[in-house]
């Protein structure tokens, strides 16, 4: 809970903001932090009335330690008993704010949510939190464990850790995509490496949303919500993801035509990519984002690429013309024919 309040301390007024709040302190984002045994007075001013409570620094996170945490830097401060009516009053408007916003969160109990770290202290930072907003959380420590949960009870999302031992995130999204009931599992990656590199690699793989350490509980809550209920919602879900290098691309095409799926099939590979409508198991059209040609000439561009990824969404695909009229096995005779000319 983000909160305006002010530090008073050695003479010095420091203006700052809170991130966890509670009626006995709080967690105060402060860079560099005080140091722990700090006596500072905190100022709250709800509604532009001011409100002075005495307190302690009883820890202290220093950038380092916060970034490893998935916090930001700052001070743990424990309020004293109150020993004045304007500490009373201080303790009576905390009360009233915390009310406030525990009224205004409209919990979550129906979804369930996998929080994947190895780090311990942020596991119970996101458990307590994810299931005060009404979350069915699971937890685990590394990719092996996130993998196990999510096959004994698929969640309604995910929020892994990318860099865990074992099996790391990146490995746990592959993995998912491989089985239908998970592959629709929306999953959120975290992470304090958010390059652009890693935040590519994290989509390509199937990641819905990359979120750079350090964050906020809240952003969590909110995120992960709006993530769950939207995949509730979604007709045209994702049942199968992968690399071009482990299932090629014509063997998979011919299991679409042999079992007749309908849906879109998107095909990265760089800075390209590729959409192919199947309906029924045929190939109807094709379109992609800096290949030129007409639908059959960039499904013969695409049949090319060795490496890359594929993700495959079940459901009709956008009305339109049909671009193409020919099965799967004959555009992959054609394909395999020009190959051969190209060759001699």
């Amino acid at each position: 809970m983000n909160l305006p309040v002010e530090l008073i301390t050695a003479g010095k007024k420091i203006k700052a903001v809170s991130q966890d709040l509670s009626p006995f302190g709080m967690f105060v984002r402060l860079s560099p932090p005080l140091a722990p045994g700090s006596v500072v007075q905190v100022v709250i001013s709800p509604n532009g009335q001011r409100h002075v409570m005495t307190g302690q620094v009883t820890h202290a996170l220093g950038d380092m330690e916060a970034r490893t945490l998935g916090r930001f830097p700052g001070v743990g401060v424990m309020f004293r008993e109150p020993m004045r009516p304007t500490e009373e009053a201080f303790l009576d408007a905390l009360a009233r704010i915390l009310e406030r916003h525990q009224s205004s969160q409209r919990p979550a109990a129906d979804l369930r949510i996998l929080v994947a770290d190895s780090q311990t202290r942020i596991l119970e930072r996101l458990s307590t939190a994810l299931g005060t907003a009404g979350f069915s959380v699971a937890t685990a420590s590394n990719g092996m464990e996130a993998l196990g949960s999510c096959l004994s009870k698929a969640p309604d999302v995910a929020l892994v850790e990318r860099d865990m031992p074992v099996v790391d995130g990146l490995h746990v999204l592959q993995e998912m995509g491989r089985h239908p009931e998970l592959a629709s599992v929306p999953v959120m990656m975290m992470s304090a490496n958010a390059t652009d590199l890693a935040r590519l690699q994290a989509f390509q793989l199937g990641a819905v949303d990359f979120i750079p350490k350090p964050f906020t509980v809240l952003e969590i809550i909110l995120r992960a919500r709006r993530w769950a209920r939207a995949s509730q919602r979604d007709p045209e879900r994702v049942v199968l993801r992968g690399t071009l290098s482990e299932l090629n691309l014509p063997s998979l095409m011919q299991m679409l035509e042999t079992e007749k799926k309908t849906g879109q099939l998107a095909i990265t590979r760089d800075q390209l990519v590729a959409w192919i409508d199947f309906v029924e198991g045929k190939i109807v059209r094709a379109r992609s984002s800096e290949l030129e040609g007409d639908a059959r000439e960039i499904v013969m561009a695409v049949l090319d690429w060795k490496h890359g990824f594929f993700e495959l969404s079940a459901g009709s695909p956008a009305p339109g013309a049909i671009e193409l009229d020919a099965s799967v096995t004959h555009i992959l005779l054609e394909h395999a024919q020009r190959q051969d000319e190209s060759a001699r």
